[in-house]
């Protein structure tokens, strides 16, 4: 019970305090008050005391809020200049994409103008297409190309480049065809050296090219001759150019001699051909030539 009441005492004791202390101080306000209202000059001292003592402060606060303001105006341009740079980025992207689609459409122009010279020069009409694929079943060398029978393109014409025999069609549907390779294993094209004018036929090596078969040992054949369709299978028109002699052998059993043959064209990377047949008035199944 003691314990209680000496809390209870302290309490109202520092209570008395604080409001004894409240009114203190209320006192030496009227005080100075009342004072200042008679002496002027002193209160003037005591403003610019207060004044001093209060000027670092503010200079200070208002060195930090320049220095905030600075701050955070460096952050917005260095932001500001940061999406510039990004867009600056994206613009120069979509450029380079933009001349490189220009470039390849510049190239693509140039064989097509190749494409159609080879065309006027060999006297051979056809169907401009390129080459969008290779040959699905992955078991023969083949192409696929974006034109078919609704082109004028069909089964056993023959395809083209300005460098050189590619192939022929073996399958076309309304809108593609599929082009078995010259150098596929079961290609054949009835040849001939252009020089010497030895025929035989050329025949698919796979990688390693073709090679021209049936040429007898004793036939006058050389290292750089030309070999040309002959225009007697009719599928290839006469005098389009196959391949050079890059290989001779008749040291082997048998009549005939061994001679392979590098394809003019680069079959494998064709990007524009021309699918051609042989012209009605010349096709060799026809006696003397007439047109059907």
């Amino acid at each position: 019970m003691a314990r209680v009441l000496l809390g209870i005492t302290d309490r109202f004791s520092a209570r008395g305090q604080v409001i004894g202390t409240a009114i203190a101080l209320l006192c030496v306000s009227f005080l100075l008050t009342a004072y200042s209202s008679r002496h002027p000059e002193v209160a003037q001292v005591g403003s610019v005391v207060v004044g001093e003592a209060v000027a670092p402060f503010g200079s200070a606060l208002e060195a930090a809020k320049d220095g905030t303001s600075a701050a955070w105006s460096r952050y917005v341009h260095l932001s500001g200049v940061s999406i510039e740079n990004d867009q600056l980025k994206q613009r120069l992207a979509r450029a380079e994409g933009d001349l490189a689609s220009m470039s390849e459409i510049g190239r693509e122009n140039a064989r097509l103008r190749e494409l159609l010279r080879f065309s006027s020069e060999a006297g051979v009409a056809g169907v401009a297409a390129s080459v969008v694929g290779s040959d699905p079943s992955g078991w023969v060398r083949g192409a696929l190309i974006n034109r078919g029978t609704s082109s004028g393109v069909d089964i056993g014409m023959a395809v083209v480049t300005p460098q050189g025999v590619i192939g022929q069609v073996v399958a076309a549907s309304p809108d593609t065809a599929r082009v078995l390779l010259i150098t596929d294993h079961s290609s054949g094209v009835d040849a001939i050296v252009q020089s010497s004018r030895v025929r035989g036929v050329l025949q698919g090596a796979g990688a390693s090219g073709c090679e021209l078969r049936f040429v007898t040992k004793d036939a006058a054949i050389k290292l750089g001759d030309l070999v040309v369709t002959s225009g007697l299978d009719r599928v290839y028109p006469k005098g389009l150019v196959l391949g050079t002699v890059a290989a001779l052998s008749s040291s082997g059993p048998g009549l005939f001699q061994a001679v392979s043959v590098k394809p003019s064209a680069d079959v494998q990377r064709a990007e524009e051909v021309l699918v051609v047949g042989v012209p009605k008035h010349l096709d060799p199944s026809i006696p003397g030539g007439a047109s059907r």
